[in-house]
């Protein structure tokens, strides 16, 4: 068995007669009917026959004609990559991260990475850091962003921020018009925290234990973006990361820096065969770049960007 025996048995499935397959196949009839012959003694399997004239399937011929299309499926698959490669070079970026990320920070370092690199393909994923770290130990992804690494076999990490978390409050808030929110002025307010599986939720809580102050706990959520959401429909405040406060600029918020500081921490990931990747190594430089807008500059409280005054 080889190629033109399955080529030959596919395009008679996909056409319905050997007339058209041969056609298609720019052959003679006979000749089809030669490689269908050759194919059947082959496999020991009578793949067609005839019903009131008509050539059909029988039914080992249908359950064959579904193992190759999987491997049609395969091998379309390799010419797309083949395509894409000659067209775009090293052709595609596969890029992972949580939403923080993912949502409204990634996008737009994809806008300047594109200019660098117009031609490149790149697909976009979000997922928590457990399945952005599922995603890269599998090779599924070429670079990742996570809050939390977890070592894994053949994949590096490099940590790419550690920023101060801002209070988020909706704008009729007592609190808003102050410069600064410290944990002592949360006593008693509505708290919408981060969920106990994010690496901040710990650092957040130990804040206000060590202050000996009690909020009240309302809402809990895995997401800065989504504590961004909540406060929007004035149902407490909390405290999140400055990258998601950035993608709340034109929202009904109000964003305060919060004393004392709460750290946030971000990660790349990354196959280690990926490490001279120009597409992996130019977009990580995009990312840096970009992050280098949310880097506190000494002796100097700087708010995100869009954050009100």
């Amino acid at each position: 068995m080889n190629l033109r025996h399955v080529d030959a048995f596919r395009t008679i499935m996909l056409r319905g007669s050997m007339t058209a397959a041969a056609q298609e196949l720019r052959t003679s009839q006979p000749s089809i009917s030669r490689l269908i012959a050759e194919l059947e003694t082959e496999i020991d399997l009578r793949l067609f026959e005839r019903k009131a004239g008509r050539l059909r399937p029988t039914p080992d011929g249908l359950a064959f004609y579904r193992e190759v299309e999987r491997s049609f499926t395969g091998l379309e698959n390799l010419a797309s990559a083949a395509r894409d490669i000659r067209a775009f070079g090293t052709g595609r970026l596969r890029i992972a991260a949580m939403p923080v990320m993912a949502l409204g920070f990634i996008p737009r370092c994809i806008r300047r990475f594109k200019e660098r690199f117009p031609r490149a393909i790149i697909s976009l994923q979000m997922g928590n850091d457990g399945t952005v770290t599922r995603w890269m130990s599998s090779s599924y992804c070429d670079i990742g962003f996570v809050a939390n690494v977890i070592d894994i076999p053949q994949v590096e990490h490099q940590p790419i921020y550690v920023v101060p978390g801002v209070c988020a409050l909706p704008p009729s808030h007592r609190l808003a018009s102050r410069e600064a929110v410290h944990a002592r002025d949360l006593d008693g307010e509505a708290f919408i925290s981060l969920s106990l599986e994010d690496g901040a939720r710990a650092r957040v809580d130990r804040v206000f234990e060590d202050a000996g102050i009690r909020r009240q706990m309302t809402l809990e959520t895995p997401f800065s973006a989504a504590i961004c959401a909540l406060v929007e429909q004035g149902l407490g405040l909390g405290l999140v990361n400055p990258i998601a406060a950035d993608d709340y600029r034109h929202a009904e918020i109000v964003f305060r820096p919060f004393r004392p500081q709460v750290m946030f921490h971000g990660h790349a990931m990354f196959p280690s065969r990926n490490r001279e990747d120009p597409l992996v190594a130019g977009f990580l430089s995009v990312v840096r770049e970009e992050l280098a807008g949310y880097q506190p500059k000494p002796a100097e409280d700087r708010r995100p960007r869009g954050m009100a005054p």
